[in-house]
This record gives C-alpha cells, structure tokens and sequence, in this order.
C-alpha cells in the first residue's frame, strides 16, 4: 500500500492541531492551572491523537512515515526549551550526577545530610525529598554522571532522554516490520503519545533511558527464539539488565525470558543480566546496607493514585499487609507468564501492568512504561491509561499553592474505571476470538 491523499491530509490537520494544544499547554502560563485548563488542553491534545489513531487502523492506505516523524520531531521540539512545571525530578538527577562527579557515592547520604552540604547548588532547594537517599539504579546513576559531566543542565538531560526516546521508535518499528505488523501504526501509537511528549520533552523524565533497552530485549529475544540465536539471547538478557537497572520493574521478565528459549540457551540471558547488574553495581559497593534505603523508604511510604491497592487496602485494614498481598499476586502473574511461555514482549505486558494497576504509586510518566507494548499490540486498554493517567495532575495547582497534592476518590475513580472497563472488554473479546480458532 502506498500514502493515501485522505490519510495524509487527515494527519497533517491532526497532527497540527494536538501540536498546537500541547505548545499552549506548556508555553502559556495560565494553561499550567490545573484541573482547569490544563487537563482539558492535555485531553483535547489526546483525543488528537486517538483520533488520528483510529483512522490509520480503518484506513485501507498506510501513512507517510516521514509525516509521522516529522510531527513527532515538532512536538518535542515545542516542549524542548521549557523549564519543567509538572515535575521536579530532574532536580534530583542533576544533583546525583553532582554528586558523584564530586567522587561521593550518591547512595551513601540524602541531599540534605550535613554530609554533602559542602556540595550543594543553586537549585539544591528545588530537590523533591531531600531527607531520602536516591532510589535510582545504577544505569540511571552513569546517565546521571554524564549529564554531570556535560554541564548539568536540565537541556543536556532532555537531550539525552529524547535520543532514547527517539531510537526506542527506531527498535519498535524494526520489531513490527519483522513481526508483520504496520510499522506506520506502530510509530504514531508511540511517537505521538501526548503523555510521552510531555514527560520527556517538558518535564525531563528519564524512562526512555529504560524503554530503549526494553525494546532491544524484545527485539533480540524474539531473534533468539525464532533462529536459536547464542548471541541474541545474551543480547537480550543484557539489555533487559539495562532497562532493570533504569527501574527495577523489567527485572520481573527475565524468567519468562529463559523460559520461552530452547533449553541449551535459556542460561544465557539469566547470566548475561546478572553480569551486567554486577558490572554496574560495583562502582557502589562501599554504600554497603545503604545500598536500597531509598528504595526501601519508597516502597514503605509513597503512594499516589492507588486503584486496585487501594480496594485491597480497604479490605484488610493495613497498608502493610496490602503490600504482601499485592506482592504474592504480582509473583503469581509472573509466574503464570512462565508456565505460559509468553514471549518477552507479552510477558512485559502482563507483568509490568499488573504491577500498574496493583501498585499504590502510579505518576503519570510511570504509564510509559507500558507505551512499547501497548503500540505494538494496538492494546486499547493502556493507550487509554496513557491519556487517563494525566488525571494524575488533578491537583497540581492545589499542591503548589498549600503543599497538599489532593487526590479525590472521584477523580481516582475516572482514571481506573474506564481503563478497567475497556482491559475487560478487550480480555473477553480476546477469549471469545481463541475459542472461534478452536
């Protein structure tokens, strides 16, 4: 098929238009109250983009893939140059990057211990939860030192985050053109996510740095399973280690990874990933049992937009035993992915988006772990969450103005209900089509 005049056309006006709505959001300052109207530009800007969606899948022409790119390149562009509003992340980053480009292992000490007080910066105030220890692997900490080295500046980290982010599209469209899926659908599922371009572009989130591996893993695992490929099952099970090592959550793909390989290869991700973890903890070895206070302290602590947690908390009366609960079920869905057999890209799926939908913390930009998948697989259910998890946001302004971030229960409710709904529906539609095969 070639580039149809109404498939382009089509694109060219949707694409302007979510353009547009995402420049306004982030240049004109009034657009930055939130629920009002920021929710409403960032909603019309995903209904854009659903929309454009929609067509591509009913349309009997594929799109111009240099259209697609070139409004995916626009929008980042439009969103480069603004200071982050939404999040201060990228303060701590800088600041571990700092750190350890001073010779100061950035796990041992918070960025408000007495300790490090000879090192601090002039955005130093700016730094979310001073009192705690960074929570980030080893893989985000290199990224961090060479943000570090190259000036420390908030341009340099978006940089970085957007080659990942755009080579990550590269990997996705390779798959699909494998796969015989529509690379042209592929690319604009993901490329033109607005949740994806607000929280790299703007607000400097660094999950293209894990994303990008993850997508390798998938890449070179299906090569190993398809040709009983040695050096892409290592492959695989490296890159899986440098998306893990970016947040830990891939790591929970790895069985299912060396299960679906043929018995004389099935070693060789699980040792290439341990390898590689080792490689990259050894520079931080000296913070000893500080290692994971950070992460010890997140895992305690934060919550935020809680659904199915919450339901589970309700019902036994006490967040920590809500923890254990929810964390024997996640066990019991990655284990479900290995007696399956899932391939790593399916396996992902399941196992990253229990872990959404069971966990008590889920920030918006968290959602874009799940974006790979989703594209690939058209999957309905978390391209909604994309746009719904911005509801995240509600209380922005609010938070701003008196230090209290509210969540309602109503507006918890409109985030995790229609996404809920629609992952029903797709599951029922899916076993009513595997009982038509059979």
């Amino acid at each position: 098929m070639t580039p149809g005049p109404s498939t382009t056309r089509t694109l060219i006006v949707l694409g302007a238009l979510q353009l547009g709505l995402l420049a306004v959001l982030g240049w004109v300052p009034a657009a930055h109250r939130f629920p009002f109207p920021g929710l409403a530009l960032f909603g019309a800007a995903f209904i854009a983009y659903a929309l454009a969606a929609r067509h591509l899948v009913r349309s009997d022409s594929v799109a111009a893939v240099g259209l697609i790119w070139l409004f995916a390149i626009a929008m980042r562009l439009a969103l480069f140059p603004l200071t982050p509003v939404l999040s201060d992340d990228v303060y701590r980053y800088l600041w571990d990057g700092h750190v350890w480009l001073s010779g100061t292992n950035p796990y041992l000490y918070a960025p408000a211990a007495a300790e490090l007080e000879g090192l601090r910066t002039a955005f130093h105030h700016l730094i979310n939860n001073p009192t705690v220890p960074t929570i980030y692997p080893p893989l985000a900490q290199a990224a961090f030192l060479l943000v570090a080295a190259l000036g420390s500046s908030i341009a340099v980290a978006k940089a970085l985050w957007l080659a990942c982010d755009l080579g990550t599209a590269v990997v996705l469209a390779r798959i699909a053109r494998e796969t015989g899926r529509r690379a042209d659908l592929v690319l604009l599922l993901y490329l033109w996510a607005p949740l994806l371009v607000v929280e790299v572009a703007w607000s400097a989130h660094l999950e293209p740095l894990g994303l990008l591996p993850m997508s390798l893993a998938i890449l070179w695992a299906r090569r190993a399973s398809r040709t009983v490929d040695a050096r892409a099952s290592l492959a695989a099970g490296a890159a899986l280690a440098l998306s893990a090592l970016t947040k830990f959550a891939p790591i929970a793909a790895l069985p299912a990874l060396a299960r679906r390989l043929a018995w004389r290869l099935a070693w060789r991700p699980v040792v290439a990933f341990a390898v590689v973890t080792g490689i990259l903890y050894l520079p931080f070895v000296n913070a000893g049992s500080h290692l994971f206070d950070g992460l010890r302290t997140y895992g305690e602590q934060w919550w935020f937009m809680k659904g199915a947690f919450g339901l589970v908390e309700f019902a036994v009366g006490d967040p920590d035993t809500a923890r254990r609960i929810v964390a024997v079920a996640i066990v019991a869905v990655v284990t479900g992915t290995v007696f399956a057999r899932f391939d790593l890209e399916r396996a992902l799926l399941w196992v990253l988006g229990a872990g959404m939908i069971l966990t008590p913390t889920l920030h918006p930009w968290y959602v874009l772990w799940m974006l790979p998948m989703a594209a690939l697989r058209g999957a309905r259910a978390w391209l909604l969450l994309s746009g719904l998890a911005f509801l995240g946001y509600f209380g922005a302004s609010a938070y701003q103005e008196t230090g209290v971030w509210p969540q309602p229960a109503a507006v918890r409710s409109a985030l995790w209900i229609p996404f809920l709904v629609v992952l029903a529906l797709d599951a029922g539609r899916s076993l009513r089509a595997d009982e038509a095969l059979t």
